[in-house]
């Protein structure tokens, strides 16, 4: 079992996982949106083999960290990426590698591009990042907010959680731990106010409005301005089934930056951490 601990950070208590042995190589890893650390557990496991301390830490309104009201303020991306570098400043990190996954990966970019002593290279895996001269499709953006907004987020029980998510294409193709960590760590125990069923729920811990925030600020963060100043490593990863926008993206920002690699992940799409994380993990040991 990974270590659970909190750290005081840009104003907000974050929650985050450290695995391996204190004092070994760090390095730091950053979920995408809705998700949390726990989702690293496969993927830490193979690093921590490596030599690795591997730390992951929930974002801003995700997990068990602090949740700031669900405004177009409180969730400006400019705001996740100074969380980052507090998380980094809290436990006296400078020069470590990173990997993040979508958001996770748009706010390292930016990172390593505005404050370059904090990175020392850096994975990121199918980033959202706005390439210059794209007009991004609102319609779409809206609509995902929406999507986000209208979710369910209460469940009888973990069982029917799991049965309902298998049956949606986002989750149909992640391995059965990481959906099932999943379950136990992205839900709180909900008890009936009543008391008349008898029974307690279970509820997501990232709200609706939460996720839909982030989401309508998808294009508030400018890393496609700062990667030409990324003089840290960069590997890009994408999903071999991801099409259309993200697939674009991976492979510009691949060209961007200064010293760039973009390669495939194999029979994966878009959460290829969660579908194939030994192959993503693999990716990780070769590139440490």
């Amino acid at each position: 079992m990974p270590e659970s601990a909190f750290v005081e950070a840009n104003g907000l208590r974050l929650h985050y996982l450290a695995w391996g042995k204190a004092g070994a190589r760090p390095i730091v890893l950053n979920h995408a949106t809705g998700f949390l650390a726990w989702l690293w557990e496969p993927v830490a496991r193979p690093l921590v083999a490596a030599g690795y301390r591997v730390l992951a830490y929930d974002a801003r309104g995700h997990g068990d960290s602090d949740k700031p009201p669900p405004t177009a303020a409180n969730y400006d991306w400019r705001h996740c990426v100074d969380d980052l570098r507090g998380f980094l400043d809290a436990l006296a990190l400078r020069g470590v590698p990173f990997i993040g996954h979508s958001f996770g990966g748009a706010t390292g970019l930016y990172l390593a591009g505005t404050r370059p002593e904090y990175l020392s290279r850096l994975v990121a895996i199918e980033p959202i990042v706005m390439p210059g001269g794209f007009t991004p499709d609102e319609t779409r953006r809206d609509e995902m907010a929406a999507g986000a907004r209208r979710r369910r987020h209460v469940f009888a029980s973990a069982e029917e959680m799991i049965e309902q998510y298998r049956s949606r294409p986002a989750f149909a193709k992640w391995t059965d731990e990481t959906l099932r960590l999943y379950v136990e760590h992205g839900t709180f125990r909900r008890e009936d106010p009543s008391g008349a069923s008898g029974r307690a729920e279970i509820e997501l811990k990232c709200s609706g409005e939460i996720e839909g925030a982030l989401f309508s600020n998808s294009g508030s963060l400018p890393v496609w301005d700062v990667l030409p100043q990324v003089e840290t490593p960069v590997l890009v990863l994408r999903g071999e089934t991801t099409e259309g926008f993200l697939a674009m993206a991976a492979q510009v920002v691949a060209g961007r930056v200064r010293h760039g690699t973009l390669e495939t992940i194999a029979n994966a799409g878009h959460l290829a951490p969660m579908e194939r994380p030994e192959a993503v993990a693999l990716r990780l040991v070769d590139t440490g």
